[in-house]
């Protein structure tokens, strides 16, 4: 599969979503020689699919949201209000706090990407500051609150694929998220003030923020589709409809505060906004999205996860897990060995919810059979993957924060401070045996033994 990605991409320079439909189908043809029907092979592929449908719909609704916002003056008045107010020096914090704050009081990721996110993207723009590393600011931030909110579904599936308490497991977490937090946000700090940044003379940034006041009517109104979002986003209606109803209010907002007449809003919303202000810095600041901007990125989702339906069905990825498996034979290697386990888990099935199941399915007995209380999975489960749902060119997280914040995954990958201090801090934990919870440890039980226990418990029972 990596070779095909590879030829395919690097050599031939094909898409992405080529290369990884070729890559599915010859997976197909494998895992048919090991034996299955190709009824079998084409359910495991569709299953996998069938499963991030919803996923596939916050794409396309991001997609809207972004060209419904810029064209209604939403994007535009927060980006006046970033450059009034935000010292460039301190942008990378600000963009931090903000995104965390936003994910752990709605819970989602990747909402707060697709929202909050593509506004500082467009202020850092206007503040002259690198794209990728804002991007990583905004990516730190976003995982933050999506890893301990309780909203959040990757905290509760980590939680419950581990069968730990919600709220134990949250608390436990705050071992190694509260240093990798504090050490992302000195390392960003230290990037703003001591690394050189585009022109942010105060000349620039006025003359920016007059010519958005020139081509937009920004007033109070523009900030409607910012709060109804949250708002839906709070109620816990399905992200996509949520973003959805934030695209198709910002698209009112454009016709009665604007003046874009219906034709135009639809024409957004399918095809992106593309703005003709004769400014050229300003046009190029505010156009993009629309429905088929995400279209090549939902392919590449698509055929991902089917290829990682095929990997699970043909036992490659449990075959991979037991070889691991074999020299962690101790508490500290098992917690040490969870970490990589769990980022080659993520890869291979380009799913964080993939990953979180297939470890803390595989992983949850021997932790019992060493004595660890199921905490310590699910919290290694979080440090080292749904802090890394985003690190993958080819993973779900990836696809879409590349699409919406338009920065490629390898270009913000070195600057996702948050997702390499979490497993370092993680991994020290381990190495370290730092309040490591344990208990007593489960007794190995063979076969036959198994067998007995089972006919005993019958006869009991009966």
């Amino acid at each position: 599969m990596a070779g095909i990605l590879i030829v395919g991409t690097v050599l031939l320079d094909a898409p992405l979503e080529l290369s990884m439909f070729v890559a599915m189908v010859v997976l197909m043809f494998i895992v048919y020689a090991r034996g299955f029907s190709f009824a079998e092979v084409q359910e495991a592929a569709f299953d996998a699919i069938r499963n991030i449908i919803e996923l596939v719909f916050i794409l396309f609704s991001v997609g809207m949201l972004i060209s419904t916002w810029a064209q209604s003056g939403t994007i535009p008045i927060i980006i006046r209000y970033g450059l009034e107010l935000i010292e460039p020096s301190w942008f990378y914090i600000a963009a931090i706090l903000l995104c965390s704050a936003t994910s752990l009081v709605t819970g989602t990721s990747w909402g707060t990407i697709g929202s909050v996110g593509i506004a500082l993207m467009a202020v850092g723009e206007g503040l002259g500051m690198p794209a990728p590393v804002t991007a990583g600011a905004i990516i730190s931030g976003s995982y933050f609150g999506d890893k301990l909110s309780i909203l959040s579904d990757s905290t509760n599936l980590a939680a419950a694929i581990t069968r730990t308490p919600i709220l134990k497991h949250i608390k436990y977490m705050l071992i190694t998220t509260t240093p990798a937090y504090l050490m992302t946000l000195i390392t960003f700090g230290l990037i703003g003030v001591l690394v050189p940044h585009g022109d942010t003379t105060g000349r620039t940034i006025q003359t920016t923020i007059d010519g958005l006041e020139s081509a937009y009517s920004l007033t109070w109104a523009t900030l409607i589709p910012v709060v109804l979002l949250i708002i839906l986003l709070l109620f816990k209606l399905p992200p996509f409809i949520a973003i959805f109803g934030g695209a198709v209010t910002a698209g009112l907002v454009a016709i009665f505060q604007q003046g874009a007449s219906l034709t135009d809003v639809v024409d957004s919303l399918h095809s992106g906004f593309v703005a003709e202000t004769g400014q050229t810095n300003i046009d190029e600041l505010v156009s993009g999205g629309g429905l088929i901007s995400m279209a090549g990125l939902a392919m590449l989702f698509i055929f991902a996860v089917g290829a990682s339906g095929l990997l699970n069905r043909g036992g490659f990825v449990e075959t991979l897990v037991n070889v691991f498996m074999r020299w962690a034979n101790t508490r500290r290697r098992l917690m040490v060995l969870t970490s990589p386990i769990m980022l080659v888990a993520l890869g291979l099935g380009a799913s964080l919810a993939f990953a979180a199941v297939m470890v803390g399915t595989l992983f949850s007995p021997a932790y019992k059979r060493l004595g660890l209380k199921s905490e310590n999975l699910s919290r290694t489960i979080e440090d080292s993957g749904t802090v890394y749902d985003a690190f993958f060119p080819w993973g779900g997280g990836g696809i879409f924060a590349a699409g919406v914040l338009g920065v490629a995954t390898l270009d913000y990958m070195p600057f996702m401070f948050f997702a390499f201090f979490s497993t370092i801090f993680s991994i020290l934990v381990a190495v370290f045996q730092f309040k490591v919870r344990t208990c007593d440890p489960e007794p190995v039980v063979s076969s036959d033994e198994l067998t007995v226990a089972e006919g005993s418990r019958v006869i009991s029972n009966e």
